[in-house]
């Protein structure tokens, strides 16, 4: 779904070359779409692309332009950029605006396997994240095991067909926080960190899954939100 600040120029030069287009002629299809005050020219396009310019250096009628002339839905731009959308009436992308909304990609919560953003065969389904929620980035998974439900028969906690959201950029491991791990033999896990004196045990709300003291681990990100109880966490 998403790009860092390092990805952004390659994902332009990406999506330039999918469309067969020229940067010249996404410059006139910039002033096409934005006029003069949204055309954005050849060669900052290409300092774009080089990545010597930053992407957020546009004015947001240059942004909204580009994103049109490469035909970039308003709901990827906002989830790959972070920057916010300049609609334009008639066009269906006022919507989202108006209910604050971005949709994103969800993936399963798989037994093998990092969940990469460019993996679009990956994705299962597409969540309309609120705004408020929202950050650049971000992961959605769908949970299918257990181990982190609570309750008689796990009718509580995070449950199988639950979603979470990972922010990918937050991995300071914290106590008592919930974060998606990629730990050797184990696999892609979703689990809540304790440190017990100097060990760190990754830890299931799931009393029947026991805790697991890994020598390494590979940090996701933290799952700061639940669906679908809507609960921050």
């Amino acid at each position: 779904m998403t790009a860092s600040l390092s990805d952004l120029p390659h994902w332009l030069r990406e999506r330039r070359a999918d469309l067969g287009l020229r940067q010249d002629e996404v410059a006139r299809l910039t002033a096409l779409h934005g006029g003069e005050a949204g055309c954005v020219t050849q060669p900052y396009l290409s300092r774009l692309e080089r990545g010597t310019r930053p992407l957020n250096a546009l004015t947001p009628a240059r942004q909204d332009a580009l994103r049109r002339a490469l035909e970039i839905s308003a709901s990827e731009w906002v989830a790959r950029t972070g920057l916010p959308l300049l609609s334009t009436p008639g066009t269906g992308d006022e919507l989202l605006t108006t209910l604050d909304l971005i949709r994103v990609p969800v993936r399963a919560l798989a037994s093998a396997g990092l969940p990469l953003s460019e993996d679009h065969g990956s994705v299962i389904d597409h969540e309309l994240v609120p705004g408020r929620e929202f950050r650049p980035g971000m992961l959605v998974l769908e949970v299918q095991g257990d181990s982190m439900s609570t309750g008689e028969g796990g009718t509580g906690g995070i449950r199988p067909g639950d979603r979470i959201y990972v922010d990918p950029g937050d991995l300071d491991l914290r106590e008592g926080r919930i974060y998606v791990l990629h730990v050797p033999g184990l696999g892609l896990t979703v689990k809540r960190l304790r440190r017990y004196g100097p060990h760190v045990w990754l830890t299931s709300d799931n009393p029947d899954h026991p805790p697991v003291k890994p020598e390494e681990a590979t940090v996701v990100g933290r799952v700061y939100f639940h669906q679908p109880r809507g609960n921050r966490l």
